[in-house]
């Protein structure tokens, strides 16, 4: 019974060795995680002191959130890029309004306007 785990140790290794992985351990995979993919952006502390009380704000840089975003592919399938219109049933006879691209703003802005001539 010792042989037949270590030869299916043995045939593990092999297998993983050819896999050219960065990283042996979970350990080291973990590091990789936490020091090298990009993440989510740092939050910033601002303070506001109005008076005598001292106020803290907290966010995060709006281009590195988006960067993330976009970096990661998980999200693909929740970004909408153009307008939508839903409605209750095939009439067409009410709309459904669900989320900022479903809205009448969105459309109007990304399809319905009308550039001058002269940025054309």
């Amino acid at each position: 019974m010792h042989c037949s785990i270590f030869a299916f140790t043995n045939l593990r290794c092999k297998i993983v060795d050819k896999l050219g992985l960065s990283y042996h351990t979970a350990q080291e995979l973990n590091d990789i995680i936490d020091t090298k993919l990009p993440g989510h952006p740092c939050f910033q502390c601002n303070v506001l002191d109005i008076g005598d009380e001292r106020l803290e704000f907290y966010s995060r840089d709006i281009l590195e959130c988006i960067r993330s975003l976009y970096s990661d592919p998980s999200w693909a399938q929740d970004m909408a890029f153009v307008p939508e219109r839903h409605y209750t049933s095939h009439a067409r006879t009410s709309r459904i309004y669900s989320e900022l691209y479903t809205s009448d703003w969105w459309w109007t802005v990304q399809v319905g306007y009308s550039f001058p001539d002269e940025t054309m």
